[in-house]
């Protein structure tokens, strides 16, 4: 069990009421979100039913707080669960990471062999005193003078 200071208790105190506070907000919001949307579901619905049978007033009052009503809805239920894609944001974030982890270890592993025998070779072949012959800045292997490409790996000099 880790030993805090009086201040950092203070201060993990105070971040998990804000936390808290946080949580209950979204909650509040989500509580609120749906009750909205279906009211203005509601409204709509009978807004297109009493639009040839009472007066025209009627429709557009219907209209008008069912549209609010579920716009209202809608963005409460949009903003309350706001933390939890963030949650799911950051697992898939991970999994990615993790997946991709052991194909990159190999990537960088093998740049580092072929980066690495290219410089043995190479600097094993100018201490032999075989300046005069060109060799490939990325494998090391001999080649003509006047290539362009490498015989051994293809790449252009």
């Amino acid at each position: 069990m880790a030993n805090y200071s009086e201040e950092e208790n203070d201060k993990n105190l105070k971040d998990s009421k804000k936390k808290s506070g946080l949580s209950k907000f979204f909650l509040v919001l989500k509580i609120i979100g749906f009750p909205l949307l279906i009211a203005g579901i509601a409204c709509l619905i009978i807004s297109q039913i009493s639009f040839g049978q009472f007066e025209n007033n009627n429709f557009i009052v219907f209209a008008t707080i069912g549209s609010l009503s579920c716009f209202l809805g809608l963005v409460c239920l949009m903003i309350g669960f706001v933390p939890t894609i963030q949650k799911y944001n950051i697992k898939m974030k991970k999994y990615i990471q993790d997946e991709n982890k052991k194909d990159l270890k190999d990537i960088a592993d093998t740049k580092a062999d072929i980066v690495g025998g290219a410089v043995t070779k190479t600097t094993k072949n100018i201490k032999k005193g075989l300046k005069d012959n060109k060799f490939c800045k990325y494998c090391g292997a001999e080649i003509d003078s006047d290539s362009i490409f490498c015989n051994m790996c293809g790449k252009e000099q």
